[in-house]
């Protein structure tokens, strides 16, 4: 009975000490759970060998960029006339500028080409001197401009319908004369040159001086001259005639003289008196008209003189 006893107080004993082992590795196992740092869980987290690997990112990536990728464009047509005149236009000066190499090079100044040196040695009697008024009467209203445009355009045209060779040169006066320079031959460049030389504003002082402007026409010994003024000479038509006769000669010996009138006030008497010094030197007058374009002058040869003065 006793042994009875003890043997069933020993099991008491040894169940009550295995269950608080095992109580005590339960809460050791559960306490060691939660203080357990993430980091550690997430190393400690392996996946299954059976698990089958996930595809890389770059195959992924590569895969995706294929699928958005957008189609070839079609080629640019080539772009039509308008446009390339546009792209033209529309270029930097200084690309301009390097497709033309002769773009930094300046024209020269017509005295430079009207007054070479030395001077040509030409037949002065199949030359022509234009003469141009240029006083302050030139500047009044005339056909919506003035008269000296209108006089400027008309020897402009004549200028230009000169025949190559010809001798020529321009002379511009007021109260006194500017010349161009010595006669030199008829040419595309002299032509435009003398074109460019009677557009300038030149000051040759205030008034009106014709004999002046004829002495200085007369040292180039011209066969033929082209004076075109408006008449407002502020002198007798006598004393005119005498003076143009001392400068320029009797009317046998005389250059060609064609007067071209610009607007002549038919209450002063200018109409009268460039008339009259036309007669006076067996030349001939012609008022001009905006209209009307006269016959243009080639060379002296083609300056007509009237019956009475023919020998």
């Amino acid at each position: 009975m006793l042994t009875v006893s003890l043997a069933v107080h020993v099991s008491l004993v040894g169940g009550l000490a295995l269950s608080t082992l095992h109580g005590t590795a339960i809460s050791a196992v559960a306490s060691s759970r939660t203080t357990m740092p993430p980091v550690m869980l997430l190393h400690s987290e392996k996946p299954p060998a059976s698990q089958p690997s996930q595809p890389a990112p770059v195959v992924l990536t590569a895969a995706r960029s294929v699928a958005t990728s957008q189609p070839a464009s079609l080629p640019t047509p080539a772009p039509s006339l308008i446009e390339k005149n546009r792209l033209a236009l529309t270029q930097p000066p200084t690309q301009v500028l390097e497709a033309n190499p002769n773009a930094h090079i300046q024209a020269l100044p017509p005295e430079a080409v009207l007054s070479p040196s030395p001077a040509p040695r030409l037949d002065s009697a199949n030359g022509v001197v234009f003469l141009l008024d240029i006083s302050g009467s030139m500047y009044e209203p005339c056909a919506g401009s003035t008269r000296l445009a209108c006089a400027r355009q008309i020897l402009a045209g004549r200028i230009r319908a000169l025949k190559d060779g010809t001798p020529f040169a321009i002379t511009l006066y007021a109260l006194r004369a500017c010349a161009s320079g010595p006669l030199v031959a008829a040419n595309d460049t002299t032509r435009e040159a003398a074109v460019r030389y009677i557009m300038r504003d030149v000051d040759c002082g205030g008034g009106t001086n014709l004999p002046a402007g004829l002495a200085a026409a007369e040292e180039l010994h011209p066969g033929a001259m082209v004076l075109v003024t408006d008449g407002d000479l502020n002198i007798s038509a006598f004393n005119l005639a005498t003076m143009a006769r001392a400068i320029l000669g009797p009317e046998d010996h005389c250059p060609g003289l064609t007067i071209l009138g610009i607007a002549p006030r038919l209450d002063t008497g200018a109409d009268q008196l460039l008339q009259s010094l036309a007669d006076e030197q067996g030349g001939i007058y012609h008022v001009e008209q905006s209209e009307v374009e006269p016959p243009l002058l080639t060379s002296a040869s083609s300056v007509t003189k009237p019956a009475s003065a023919t020998p």
